[in-house]
């Protein structure tokens, strides 16, 4: 076996690309999320229409009136692109009243853009008047995340916060359907397929290492993943991923998962807690086995700013030849989730300490990392991502390691449930550890479909 597979960079499961890491908390709804009913789908689209065919109520600059009405227009013409951009501009302009906040909230949920939506919406909540409405437009943007728990909290506040009697039903009718056996048990999954090339699969040093040669190989990987919610509360999630090399099979993965989680809502927090138990093998022979722990929690700062953090705490289980890796694991991390009309930006720090058998693979961990996400040309998406990770090992002898990563993908969505993407990344290991000083690229290219 090459001799970096205890580093535990090398063995560790790679996702095809960053939306698959990202895909499992912005997964798409089920079908019956799409359209609980005839009745409920046209609601919506009428609430919409009497606040986007209506003026400004204030008086704002020609510009703003002008990018206004103009995204009222696209809006009527069923462009919601168009419609969303144009009242971002007149937001950008000065113009801030309900009607437009309602507008972009409406336009961003019509194009998928259900974090800018949330804000757009949250704003609109603070005027006593439409609070009952933006609450029942929260929900359904929670149901569009497929958090049914997260959204009849929002439908459960409609009764209190308005005395419309159509949309106390409406957000009546919703909750009855959270409680429905068929929703209850409604599941969604995810799938992931892709080719490309690794020009260091290794993760080693540039120079000869004994033992490993053709360093650089082509590769297929795969992910599948399912989750269902039990009753409200319960969720359970399972996963299987493989990644297959053309020639350097020491390599080949395959990963499983699975995995339960309670969440509770305490105020504005929203809390998660649960288990997970992972399989993972290296060239068909039983690499790892892991059970975890963890609790995490996130609220929203801001309109437009989402925090959360979470602490996970991993009993490993190394296999085989790989005993080494036995060992326990820490990891406390926390994030910023910032949306700003086209854009979503994530800031994370993750603290992880690791004590394993070998004593070699011990290290305290902190890494920062940033992506940025641009939605745009309707069908589009960009993502960057950056991260900087520093590694102090408890051996003296291993020395230290500062882990640069770069990657930057692009997605095209053709259908409601399918897309194709592509990405490269690039990776630079700064070690005192000659064979692991070592940078690699690597590109992949692939489809994903939520089921």
């Amino acid at each position: 076996m090459p001799s970096n597979a205890s580093r535990l960079d090398a063995p560790a499961p790679k996702s095809a690309n960053a939306t698959i890491r990202r895909k499992i908390r912005i997964l798409p709804g089920a079908r019956r999320a799409d359209c609980l009913s005839s009745r409920l789908c046209a609601a919506p689209a009428v609430l919409a229409l009497l606040f986007v065919c209506s003026g400004p109520a204030h008086a704002h600059s020609e510009e703003a009136t002008k990018q206004f009405r103009s995204g009222s227009s696209a809006f009527q013409a069923g462009d919601y692109q168009t419609a969303l951009t144009a009242f971002e501009a007149a937001f950008a302009q000065g113009m801030s009243t309900p009607a437009l906040h309602f507008n972009i909230g409406v336009a961003a949920y019509r194009v998928g853009n259900y974090g800018r939506a949330e804000t757009a919406f949250k704003e609109v909540a603070n005027t006593p008047s439409m609070a009952g409405l933006a609450y029942y437009n929260l929900g359904l943007v929670e149901l569009k995340r497929n958090d049914p728990t997260a959204a009849s909290h929002w439908f459960s506040r409609v009764a209190t916060a308005t005395e419309d009697k159509r949309l106390q039903e409406l957000a009546a009718a919703q909750l009855g359907d959270r409680q429905s056996p068929a929703r209850t048990h409604a599941w969604f999954g995810y799938a992931g397929f892709g080719i490309g090339h690794d020009n260091n699969v290794a993760l080693v040093s540039n120079a000869n290492v004994l033992g490993i040669s053709d360093r650089a190989d082509n590769f297929a990987e795969a992910q599948f993943s399912v989750s269902t919610p039990l009753g409200e509360s319960w969720r359970v999630d399972g996963s299987v991923m493989a990644v297959d090399y053309l020639k350097l099979d020491s390599f080949d993965q395959i990963g499983l998962q699975s995995g339960a989680r309670y969440r509770w809502l305490f105020d504005d927090w929203v809390n998660d807690a649960g288990v997970q138990l992972a399989y993972t093998t290296l060239d068909g022979s039983g690499f790892e086995t892991r059970r975890a722990l963890f609790i995490q929690t996130g609220r929203d700062l801001l309109p437009d700013v989402y925090m959360r953090g979470r602490y996970r705490f991993s009993d490993i289980d190394g296999l085989g030849e790989f005993r080494g890796v036995s060992g326990r694991r820490h990891e406390l991390s926390a994030a910023l989730d910032w949306t700003r009309a086209d854009w979503a930006f994530t800031f994370g720090y993750q603290l992880e300490i690791g004590d394993y058998q070998d004593n070699s693979l011990s290290a305290t961990r902190q890494q920062l990392s940033v992506d940025a996400e641009y939605s745009f040309a309707t069908d589009w998406t960009l993502l960057a991502e950056a991260s900087r990770r520093n590694s102090n090992f408890d051996s003296a002898t291993n020395g230290n390691e500062h882990r640069t990563e770069l990657a930057l993908s692009l997605t095209r969505t053709l259908t409601s449930r399918w897309q194709v993407f592509v990405r490269y990344g690039y990776t630079n290991n700064d070690a005192e550890a000659r064979e692991y000083d070592y940078t690699g690229q690597r590109i992949s290219a692939g489809v994903e479909a939520t089921l």
